[in-house]
């Protein structure tokens, strides 16, 4: 999965501005979710991939997810990942459970909705392309808007990986 997003960077080295990134800025906090070669790195992401499958720790949580066709499975820690993820035209669709939360996700050109820990986002496409921007329910009114960047690689992958990189990551 990882080498493809290595691949479409161009190999590129880690830290080089090519490098495939979602960005998350938040009301309170900031973050980036690299994406380069094998691993997916983050302050709270340190995962690596080997066939079908990425491995390692999400929150100081061991971590082990699997892939077949439009499914997700595996643990986050204690919680169980049963994600369910397809294509209705140029949207990703998913739903189930996540590290032990229902989840569900709609990714599209035109808006970013997820749902997961009891929070909601609600996020529609700003002038940047891959750029959205909206408000999450888990914030309080008068705080600023969450803005999300997610890099045009992310597309190249099947949904279910789609679906495990974006709820990973939010």
């Amino acid at each position: 999965m990882l080498d493809r997003l290595g691949q479409l960077a161009g190999g590129a080295a880690v830290g080089a501005p090519t490098e495939p990134t979602i960005s998350e800025k938040l009301p309170q906090q900031s973050y980036n979710v690299k994406l380069s070669g094998k691993d997916i790195t983050a302050p709270h992401i340190q995962l690596s991939h080997g066939r079908k499958e990425m491995r390692g720790r999400v929150f100081d949580a061991v971590t082990v997810l699997s892939f077949k066709e439009d499914k997700v499975t595996g643990n986050i820690g204690g919680g169980a990942v049963n994600v369910k993820a397809w294509k209705e035209g140029d949207t990703l669709k998913a739903e189930g459970g996540f590290g032990g939360s229902p989840a569900e996700v709609t990714y599209s050109p035109k808006e970013l909705t997820v749902y997961l820990r009891s929070c909601t986002y609600r996020l529609k496409s700003a002038e940047e392309p891959g750029t959205y921007v909206g408000r999450r329910s888990c914030d309080r009114v008068f705080e600023r808007d969450t803005v999300v960047q997610l890099p045009e690689a992310l597309k190249e992958l099947s949904p279910a990986e789609q679906a495990a990189v974006l709820l990973l990551s939010l």
